[in-house]
């Protein structure tokens, strides 16, 4: 069979070029909503730990027998959370929010736990810490003066 042409398989070059443009179509696509769906995640996780964190300081206080205060403040354009009782000894150790995490209101924000586990000043109604990100989405912490605490995925809780 000297005249038959040996065909060897494989892809041409319009056929790589096709999938390149394909792949490259729906990165366009998705990179924007995995972008927004992580600073919401990011969010969500710094209002779970100042959450758990508020809880924890709240049951030192019970457990001290003694008031907390926690606070919780804009430092270098992060968040930083912090409880000491009424000795100033650190209750909690200090943490910082991510790097995403760049706003707090009111800032800086201070609870007081009562030994009874009750939230300390602030009148009768909710304390609201809200903390945001850099692409301007807020989540909010509530404190009621029972001491109970929630996070919303909102700037207010109702």
């Amino acid at each position: 069979m000297l005249g038959q042409k040996n065909r060897e398989g494989g892809f041409t070059l319009v056929e790589m070029m096709i999938v390149v443009a394909i792949i490259g179509i729906g990165s366009a696509i998705a990179v924007p909503n995995y972008l927004t769906w992580n600073a919401r995640y990011q969010l969500k996780q710094a209002a779970t730990e100042i959450q758990g964190q508020l809880t924890l300081a709240r049951l030192a206080a019970m457990s001290r027998n003694s008031p907390v205060t926690v606070t919780l403040a804009l430092s270098a354009g992060k968040v930083q959370f912090s409880a000491t009782d009424a000795n100033s000894i650190q209750v909690i150790q200090p943490i910082q929010m991510m790097s995403t995490v760049t706003g707090l209101s009111p800032g800086p924000a201070n609870v007081i736990f009562s030994p009874l586990g009750t939230r300390s000043g602030g009148g009768t109604t909710n304390q609201l810490i809200v903390i945001s990100n850099n692409q301007g989405l807020s989540y909010s912490v509530q404190i009621t003066p029972r001491g109970k605490i929630k996070w919303c995925a909102a700037s207010t809780c109702a």
